[in-house]
């Protein structure tokens, strides 16, 4: 919904959603079609106009799992490779971290008053994104050690 919400809003963006699991990513797809059927947004390369924006959807996994460790969202490599890629170009990151797990070692900062997701979300998030990126979280925070 951000994804679909910015490319209403901000016609000079380059729009990009990424959903772990599949029935999700298929719904913002779906979601994706709708609006261009209805001439809400044009088809990624349209170049009818270079001031809209250009919206796509990729189903991937930023972490690198396996089964045992998240048997729920086993993507191809290639797909999570690709996930990397976009993160790696983006300069703002909204992440719905609600179902994301908290750091063990401390699962709420009192000082920030947030739940602290686990340290692999942010140390990835670190090396995979560029410096500077901007990333808005829903209810819990990237860990700030």
């Amino acid at each position: 919904r951000l994804a679909l919400y910015a490319g209403l809003t901000r016609s000079e963006w380059d729009v990009t959603g990424i959903e772990i699991g599949q029935q999700l990513h298929s719904l913002a797809v779906g979601s994706l079609q709708r609006g261009i059927k209805e001439d809400w947004f044009r088809t990624t390369g349209d170049t009818a106009s270079a001031d809209e924006s250009e919206i796509s959807f990729y189903n991937g996994n930023v972490l690198h799992t396996t089964e045992e460790t998240n048997p729920y969202f086993q993507n191809p490599q290639s797909d999570n490779d690709t996930v990397q890629s976009v993160l790696s170009q983006a300069n703002l990151l909204f992440a719905y971290s609600t179902a994301w797990e908290t750091d063990s070692a401390q699962s709420f900062n009192p000082e920030l008053g947030a739940m602290v997701l686990s340290s692999k979300w942010s140390e990835t998030l670190a090396t995979t994104c560029q410096n500077g990126v901007v990333a808005v979280t829903t209810d819990r925070i990237l860990n700030p050690d």
